[in-house]
């Protein structure tokens, strides 16, 4: 055998290592050496999103929806030739309230025990109330009245309760969605949109409903809160409070109605104490009770002229049963004034009663129990 070639002397090192992204392989072939570059190539996947699918999002939204107490929705709301603009407290119960722009108007609504009420000032009211002397019942500032439930079209118990949400996010997953990412309440959010509805939904692990848009009927426009414990708590104890102001509240959606014309019961001298009286009715169907509140006026001419005293008090009308309502008017102006009158009129103005403490006592019961 002849000496070793050149290449492979005895003892001599190996080749140094080069720089790069490869390694060099030295290979035996025939004599030969070929040197063999091994070229590594790493693949990055992104995963986008969490991972989650629109379907796994909408579905965590609506389970999340569906154990909430309360939710807070702040934007438009309409239906039918109704608009309302502001802030709702909506129940899982379908009870809800909150400060709101009706019709031009910024008042306080309260939609409980499929009963609607308005806390709105007295400019308000004098366009809901047609009964004449409605001037003996209106106040100055802002009351609370009961309005037909059809005066709005929008359903809150129907259509914007927790479990109403939740259903039309499972409704959507049967739907072609389009993907957007965005921003809502300075949060990253994943926009999915059907043809009527679009969802706002955080882009983290619990896919929270966080804007809910709708361009049919209702057409709804409002971020969406969905309320921890503590929050529910505070937002259903301000719907309490609202329900116990309604003590008394006027009733727009029942009729008040003198059966005869008021009567002196026993009023022999001027100035002193004199009790009136009148029969009310209600024309209701069926045989359902209403209160009633019967604002009685002195004065000094038919239908006007100068206020000796006035007094109220109140009866209840079951069916188109009439009762008969009276009360006593002493002292003040009629007490100083009266003795002088050479003739007196007496005027009686009936209102249907909304709500009784007890009617405000079950209501606030009903809430709790949610």
């Amino acid at each position: 055998m002849g000496p070793p070639g050149p290449g492979m002397g005895m003892g001599m090192a190996p080749p140094p290592k080069r720089g790069g992204s490869g390694a060099l392989i030295a290979i035996l072939l025939g004599g030969g050496l070929v040197v063999v570059l091994l070229i590594v190539v790493v693949v990055v996947v992104v995963v986008a999103s969490g991972g989650k699918s629109p379907e796994e999002r909408l579905t965590a939204a609506a389970n999340s929806l569906t154990t909430a107490r309360s939710l807070k929705l702040k934007g438009s709301f309409s239906a039918g030739s109704d608009s309302l603009q502001g802030e709702l407290t909506v129940t899982r119960g379908g009870r809800a309230g909150g400060q709101v722009s009706w019709g031009g108007t910024s008042l306080t609504l309260l939609s409980a025990d499929q009963k609607l009420y308005v806390k709105a000032p007295k400019s308000y009211w004098q366009s809901k109330v047609t009964t004449p002397s409605s001037d003996r019942f209106l106040k100055d500032g802002e009351q609370w009245g009961r309005i037909d439930s059809s005066d709005l079209s929008l359903d809150i118990n129907r259509e914007l309760t927790p479990s109403a949400l939740a259903s039309d996010l499972r409704q959507a997953i049967r739907s072609t969605l389009r993907e957007t990412e965005t921003t809502v309440q300075g949060r990253k959010a994943i926009k999915l949109s059907s043809l009527l509805t679009s969802f706002y939904l955080s882009d983290d692990d619990q896919s929270e409903l966080l804007r809910y848009e709708t361009t049919g009927s209702p057409r709804v426009s409002a971020d969406v809160t969905v309320q921890s414990t503590a929050a529910s708590s505070a937002s259903i104890g301000q719907l309490r409070g609202f329900m116990g102001e309604l003590t008394d509240s006027f009733d727009t959606s029942a009729v008040a109605r003198n059966r005869d014309k008021p009567e002196f019961v026993s009023c022999n001298r001027g100035g002193e104490p004199c009790t009136v009286r009148v029969k009310v009715w209600s024309p209701l169907s069926g045989s359902s009770s209403v209160l009633i509140r019967v604002n009685f006026r002195l004065t000094s001419e038919q239908g006007g002229g100068r206020v000796y005293g006035e007094c109220e008090s109140s009866g209840t009308v079951t069916g188109v049963s009439d009762v008969s309502v009276q009360c006593t008017i002493s002292g003040g102006d009629w007490a100083k004034h009266g003795k002088n009158a050479r003739r007196v009129w007496v005027a009686a103005t009936p209102v249907a009663i909304a709500a009784t403490s007890g009617d405000v006592q079950t209501m606030q019961r009903n809430l709790d129990s949610e």
